[in-house]
Parts: C-alpha cells; structure tokens; sequence
C-alpha cells in the first residue's frame, strides 16, 4: 500500500516516475480522457479525468486565475490525434508542476501529506495511507457521533474496508503529530470528536474505541485500478474496546491481529468467504496448539462460519467457553472432530451443506446439544446420535436416508420432538410418514414431521399398528415364557 514520504521525495518530478500521463482514450467517439499513472514505490494507480476536471480542479487551486498555467481549452478539433498527444504532454507538465509546488507548501508547513485538494483530484484517498486516514477522519469528525448514538437505539454494523483499518494501523505507527500538535500516542487521551470539519486522529481512535458492531468487507483481486491485493493487507483491531458483533466478509482472516480487548467483549462472530482453518481466526501469530494457555474468547454467544473452505473442527473452537450457537454450514467438512464436547453450553449446531457421510459415535462428542441441522450431506444412517439425549430437532434434509430402519436410532430419544426428512429417498416410500411416526412408539403423536404433526387419519393408522405390534409382542412373550 502507498506511504508517501515528503522527506525523501525529490522536489522535481522529472527525476522520479511519481507522476505521469502516458496515455488518453477516446470515449463513445465524443471526449477524451487522459489516463494519470501515480506510482509510489512499488504502489501503482491510475486516474483518468477529462480536461473539464483539470479545469475544475485548476479554478480551486488557483484562485488567482493569473497564477494558473493551465494550458487553454480548444473548442475546435478537440479530438485531432496529434493535438490529443500534444495536450497529454501538456497536462503532465502542468500536473508535475503542481504536484512539485504543493510538495513544496507543504514541507514548509511542516505537514506529511500531500495538500487534501490535490490528493483526492489523483485519488490518494483511495491508495495511500495519510490521504485514507485524513478522509477517515473528516466523516468521521462529521457524523461519527451521531452515528453511535443512533446505533446504540438501532444496532447497526459500520463498515470499514481492509485498505481502510490496514491505513490506520499504519498511520498509528508513524512518529507524526495530530492536528492539535501532540503526537501520535498521546491521542489515546484526547478522545474528543471534533465535529468542525478538521483533521485529528482523534476522531477514528475514538470511534474505534466506542463501536459496538464492526463489519470488514473485502474482495478478490487488486483494488480499484492499482495494483495492490485487498487480501495481502494486514491490520491491527487493537483499538476496538467494545466491541460486541464483528463480521468478516471476502478477506483472509489470518490477516486480522491483536484480537485481544475483541476476546473479552465480543458476542457475535460471523466470517464469510474469509478462512480455510478455525484456528486461522482465533489464534494470533505466534500462539499455537494445544490451546491450554491461550486467551479464552470469554463472551462469544453464537458464530456463524458459514460459507467458507473449512476442513475440520480442530482444537482452537474449544476457546469458545460460553458459545450456543455454531453454523458452519457450506464448508468442506467431513466430520466434527473430538473438540465439540468441550463446549458445555452449546446448544444449536448447523452443519449444513458439507461433505458428511458418517454419524458414528457422535453422541459422545456433542455434548447437550439440542438443535442439530445436517441437511444437504450424504448421510445414510442416523446411526451415532442414538444417545444425543438432549437434542429437540433434527434437520436431515437431502440427504441418502433410503428407509424408515435407517431413522431408527434416533427415535427413542426422549426430547426429540421435531424431525425433517424432505429430499431423502424414504420419501419415495409408500406411507412413509406413517411409518417413521410409528418408530417413536406412544410418542408418535408429539412428533413434527417435515414440520407438521400427524392428522387423523395417520393418528388411528399408527394407533391400530401400535396395538397390533404390542398385541404380538404379548403373545410373543407368552410363547416364550411356556417354552421356558
């Protein structure tokens, strides 16, 4: 990411490629646009603007119209080839000159950062790290405190970018003053949200501070038209104190730190798009397996790791003291490992969508959960949760459960009372509902299946196999007694 460095730059551009114009295009046949190129280091973005833009970036810059250099507009011929490449040659010039002028005020004021008027014409704001933090710091000057005081009444997420919290994390590290002159880590004490349009700091590191719901939305690829990858962008969330739901969208979480006032507040955790390893998000760099000495997440309530590329449930979900809710549906799992069991209050579970043929054993490693979604697995038996004795429902939607034997084990558990079966092959069984129904036995009646009790007519139908199988079991019993 861009950090321009006012210090070290040279004060003539021709000895550097910072700035340049190499290039304009012909829109729809009708205007030309000139393609600026601004290259800081190994950071490369491109802005293109029309000679209307210079023009009105020239009339905010030069208030005294005598002092502009701006080459005039031509009316006639606009679009002529050569003139075109000659005007491009042109703006450079004018826009080098510029650029070499404010670099100058502004090592005279003493600033780090190019003048906010020239840095949002080449959109700065968008790339580079002073420019990304002075913007931050305006909106939020402006609206900050208005917005969380209406997010306490309506909860809300606000949504930063990667670029934008990488920005901060690095404007935090640099020796520099904040507006008021103080430097850079005795803000932490100004908290005070200006509201009059200036610059501070002050303005986002209290916003960080107060914010409750916190959303991170990135994306594939490069960002914008430069060249730098959104996923690559490491930052801090040192500065989040309260937060209580953080959600993490299209960004690889390994590049998320200092996670540690998140593990004491935060209740809700959602993570789309974002991971391959469970452990990829709650363990820092550094802090390995076993998880024994490792921070706690000590008032998470509900995770949703939905839609990601996990594998396996490995040890580091077992920092999770106090969570009730799990999804970790749509990912690639093909089991639930042994670490479920350490969550004791875990109590709803969503394993939709993966890759999970097998139920084997999994009463001992799910502790008291009551809610258990499996839907969209490949699932022929639900052998394994016969003495899950806590759970109330079962979702086995789409999956290979082929026949009424196949539901057997779960049909003595005494909380079950709502069970889904829809998509399963055993829906191709002649009065299948009957069938499954009458497994629970005199329970059959308080049973939802496919969310609907029994009607009448299934009622007496299974009240008349009930009676005939215990009619049997009698005379079976009889039989066997006299033989004895």
């Amino acid at each position: 990411m861009a950090l321009i460095d006012l210090d070290n730059l040279a004060l003539r551009l021709e000895r550097n490629s910072m700035i340049s114009i190499p290039e304009y295009k012909v829109k729809d046949g009708k205007y030309a646009v000139y393609v600026i190129k601004i290259a800081i280091d190994s950071i490369i973005w491109t802005v293109e603007k029309r000679y209307s833009d210079f023009f009105t970036f020239d009339l905010e810059r030069f208030e005294d119209r005598k002092k502009s250099f701006l080459p005039p507009k031509k009316l006639i011929g606009n679009l002529d080839p050569e003139f075109l490449d000659e005007r491009r040659i042109e703006l450079e010039k004018y826009i080098r000159t510029v650029i070499e002028l404010d670099l100058w005020l502004q090592r005279k004021r003493k600033q780090h950062a190019l003048s906010s008027l020239v840095a949002h014409f080449l959109d700065f704001q968008e790339y580079e790290v002073h420019a990304i933090v002075e913007d931050l710091s305006l909106r939020l000057g402006s609206y900050g405190e208005d917005w969380l005081a209406l997010a306490v009444m309506k909860p809300k997420y606000f949504e930063f970018t990667p670029i934008e919290l990488y920005a901060i994390t690095e404007r935090m590290k640099l020796a520099e003053p904040t507006a008021n002159g103080k430097s850079i880590h005795s803000c932490y004490k100004i908290f005070d949200f200006s509201g009059d349009g200036k610059v501070d700091i002050a303005n986002y590191v209290e916003f960080l501070h107060k914010v409750q719901n916190l959303k991170v939305r990135g994306g594939r690829g490069c960002i914008g038209s430069s060249n730098i990858i959104g996923n690559t962008l490491s930052f801090s969330l040192s500065l989040c104190k309260k937060i209580k739901a953080l959600w993490v969208s299209n960004f690889d979480v390994r590049m998320i730190h200092e996670l540690y006032s998140v593990r004491k507040t935060c209740r809700r955790v959602i993570i789309h798009y974002s991971m391959k390893k469970i452990s990829d998000f709650f363990l820092e760099p550094g802090e390995i397996l076993p998880i024994e000495n490792q921070g706690k997440w000590q008032s998470v309530d509900e995770i949703d790791f939905s839609f990601n590329e996990i594998e396996e449930v490995d040890e580091s979900i077992s920092l999770l003291c106090s969570v009730r809710k799990i999804n970790l549906s749509h990912n690639f799992l093909t089991g639930i490992g042994n670490h479920l069991q350490h969550l004791t209050m875990l109590n709803e579970l969503n394993l939709s969508n993966n890759s999970i043929k097998s139920l084997d054993s999994w009463y001992t490693r799910m502790g008291n959960v009551k809610r258990l979604y499996l839907a969209g697995n490949r699932i022929c038996s639900l052998k394994g949760l016969q003495k899950l004795y806590s759970l109330e429902y079962l979702d086995i939607t789409d999956n290979n459960i082929a026949t009424a034997d196949d539901v057997r084990p779960v049909c003595t558990l005494p909380c079950l009372d709502h069970l889904i079966l829809k998509g399963n092959p055993v829906q191709q069984v002649i009065e299948y509902r009957t069938k499954v129904l009458e497994l629970f036995g005199e329970r059959f009646a308080e049973m939802r299946l496919d969310s609907r009790k029994p009607d009448q007519r299934e009622v007496d139908t299974i009240l008349v196999r009930l009676a005939l199988r215990k009619a049997r079991e009698e005379k079976e019993e009889q039989i066997r007694g006299k033989t004895l």
